[in-house]
Formats: C-alpha cells, sequence, structure tokens
C-alpha cells in the first residue's frame, strides 16, 4: 500500500494530538492523586492541640464563681453572702476558704472580692454594706 505525503502528514498530527492529549490526562491524573494522597496524610495527622471540652448551655446556677489558677490559689470570688458561709461550713477541713463577707451584710447580697497572693482581699464590691441612693 502507498500513501502519500499529505496522509503521512495527517496521520502525524492526528499522533501529536493524542500524544498532547495523553499527556494532559497524565499531569491530570498524576496531579488529583498527589491530592488524594496528601488529604490522607493530613487526615491522618493527629492534631496539633487538644482542647479542653466545652459545655455551652445558656443558663449557669451556682452559690459561688471561683476564678482560680492552675496550682488551685483563688484570685477572685462572686458570691451571695450568706449562701458562702454556710458552703465554708460545710467544707472539708483540708480547704481553706479565703475571706468572707462580713456578717452585716443584707442576706442575699452579692459580693465581688479579688485576693492577692498572700490570699488576703485586695478589693470587694460593695465595699460596705447599705443602700445607695438614686439620683
Amino acid at each position: 500500500m502507498n500513501y502519500s505525503e499529505t496522509d503521512l502528514q495527517a496521520l502525524a498530527a492526528r499522533v501529536e494530538r493524542l500524544e498532547a492529549s495523553t499527556r494532559r490526562c497524565k499531569t491530570a491524573c498524576g496531579v488529583l492523586l498527589l491530592s488524594g494522597i496528601s488529604l490522607l496524610f493530613m487526615g491522618a495527622k493527629p492534631a496539633d492541640h487538644s482542647d479542653a471540652p466545652v459545655i455551652r448551655a445558656h443558663t449557669v446556677e451556682a452559690q459561688a464563681f471561683l476564678l482560680k489558677d492552675a496550682d488551685g490559689h483563688v484570685y477572685a470570688r462572686l458570691s451571695l453572702s450568706p449562701d458562702l458561709r454556710a458552703l465554708a461550713s460545710n467544707l472539708p477541713p483540708n480547704l481553706h476558704v479565703f475571706a468572707l463577707p462580713d456578717r452585716d451584710m443584707p442576706q442575699g447580697s452579692a459580693v465581688l472580692q479579688f485576693f492577692d497572693e498572700d490570699g488576703s482581699v485586695v478589693w470587694s464590691a460593695p465595699t460596705k454594706p447599705g443602700l445607695l441612693p438614686v439620683k
């Protein structure tokens, strides 16, 4: 069979287009394969940090809120004065209770206290019991 030169050129052009198409297909498959493998490795990697579990709630009820450091030292407390005295009387003897609100505080009044490293009160609100006049 004799092929003319134009047939050979057309055939060569078709082969070049097929080879270019094959190269593009191989490149796309390689990129997809590498992406899939990298996603597998990223998913298998353990987390860099672990956060403490967070409890989300609409309402929190407590008799006292304490602000402590990692060693358990109390730096601030928000509480109701009579409930705190009742709580302090029921604590085990090995727990230290910092300064309690004054005994003449009105019943059910909220007290915010800040403590220093020694456990003494640095600042307290209200500073003294009583009613404030409205202006």
